[in-house]
C-alpha cells in the first residue's frame, strides 16, 4: 500500500463496482474489492494484479457484520468507501411479496449501513463515503421493493452526512439511471427497448460513466460537498418523459 489512499468497494466483481476498481485504482488507490460472489471476484482481482494495480480482494455479504469487521480489522485505516453492492429483479406490486421487500432493504440499505459504520470506525478525517443509489428512487414501473430501498439508500446518505459532518467525513451519493450491467441485462428485451424508450438521450449509460463519477467524491478535493445525490442517468431525472 505504501502512501497510497485505501479505498474499499463493495460489489467490486463486475459492472460498476469494477469500472469503479479500475477508475479509482488509475487514480493512485490501493483498493480493496469486496463481493459475494468468490469466483468473479478472485478472477478480476487477478486480471487487475497481473496489471500491476495495487489491489486485494475479499469474499462476504455486506450483511454479515462479524465478516465485514474481521475485514475492516487488516486495514491501516480506510480513506474512501464506496457502497455499490445491491440486488434487483422487476415485478410488479401485486406480485411482490413480503419477503421481496425484505431481502431488498437488507442488502441495499442494512448492508450499506453495516459497512459503512464498521467503516468510519477508522476512517480518518477527511475520509469520503460514496453510496450508489439509483434515479429509481424517484419512482419507476414494476419494482417497487427497489425503489423503496434506494430511496432508503438517499434517506441514509442524508443522515450520515449531518451525522459525520463533524467528524471530517463527506458522504455522497451516485444516483445512476439506465446502466448496461447484469442487472439491466436481466430484463426482458421487450422491457428493455421500453426502458430506453423514455430515455431523453435514447442511451444506455456504460458502467465507466457511473465510476467517473464515483471519482469526484473520491477525490479529496471534493471536501467541501456532503450530503448530496449526483444523479447520471441520461436526464431522466429532469421528468421529461412518462412512466
Amino acid at each position: 500500500m505504501n502512501d497510497k489512499e485505501i479505498a474499499v468497494v463493495t460489489g467490486a466483481g463486475q459492472g460498476i463496482g469494477l469500472a469503479t476498481v479500475k477508475r479509482l485504482v488509475a487514480d493512485g488507490f490501493h483498493v480493496v474489492m469486496v463481493d459475494r460472489n468468490p469466483e468473479p471476484l478472485g478472477n478480476a482481482a487477478a486480471a487487475l494484479r497481473a496489471a500491476s494495480n495495487s489491489v486485494e480482494h475479499f469474499a462476504l455479504s455486506i450483511t454479515d457484520r462479524p465478516a465485514v469487521a474481521a475485514m475492516i480489522a487488516t486495514l491501516p485505516r480506510i480513506d474512501v468507501l464506496v457502497n455499490n453492492a445491491a440486488i434487483f429483479w422487476d415485478g410488479t406490486f401485486d406480485a411482490t411479496t413480503e419477503d421481496d421487500y425484505k431481502q431488498m432493504y437488507e442488502v441495499n440499505v442494512i448492508g450499506t449501513f453495516i459497512v459503512s459504520q464498521e467503516a468510519v470506525k477508522v476512517m480518518p478525517r477527511g475520509g469520503r463515503i460514496i453510496n450508489v443509489a439509483s434515479r429509481a428512487y424517484l419512482a419507476g414501473y414494476a419494482h417497487a421493493p427497489y425503489i423503496t430501498s434506494k430511496a432508503g439508500t438517499v434517506g441514509l446518505t442524508r443522515g450520515m452526512a449531518i451525522d459525520l459532518a463533524e467528524r471530517g467525513i463527506m458522504v455522497n451519493a451516485i444516483a445512476p439511471g439506465l446502466i448496461e450491467t447484469d442487472m439491466f441485462r436481466s430484463m426482458s428485451a421487450e422491457r428493455q427497448q421500453e426502458m430506453i424508450a423514455k430515455q431523453p438521450t435514447k442511451m444506455v449509460g456504460q458502467p465507466e460513466d457511473i465510476a467517473n463519477g464515483i471519482a469526484f467524491f473520491a477525490d479529496p478535493r471534493s471536501r467541501n460537498v456532503t450530503g448530496q445525490i449526483l444523479a447520471l442517468d441520461g436526464g431522466r431525472s429532469m421528468g421529461i418523459t412518462v412512466w
